[in-house]
């Protein structure tokens, strides 16, 4: 049964890797219902993705792992439900 999944990425901040991470997506026909990329306040280089996506837990496992192997990806994190979603973004609206 299909769900509303959040996943937080860390990643470097360069623009073939967010491209990579819509790839691995579409490949697996994940649906993405919103997206945020943000860099870190901190270091330009490093920036994350906060995704919410409708799918299943298998399937959210399964990309999760995929993500994990890019090299330029640091951590992949998902939880269940968009709260967490809507949690991070407006804390990284809020900075900006």
């Amino acid at each position: 049964m299909k769900k509303d999944f959040t996943l937080e990425l860390a990643a470097d901040n360069n623009f073939s890797v967010l491209n990579r991470i819509i790839n691995i997506l579409n490949r697996r026909r994940v649906r993405i219902k919103k997206l945020m990329a943000h860099e870190n306040e901190n270091d330009f280089r490093r920036g994350g993705v906060i995704l919410l996506l409708h799918t299943t837990e298998e399937m959210i496992e399964k990309v999760s792992n995929q993500l994990e192997k890019l090299i330029e990806v640091e951590n992949v994190r998902s939880r269940e439900g968009s709260d967490l979603y809507f949690e991070l973004s407006e804390r990284i609206v809020d900075v900006d």
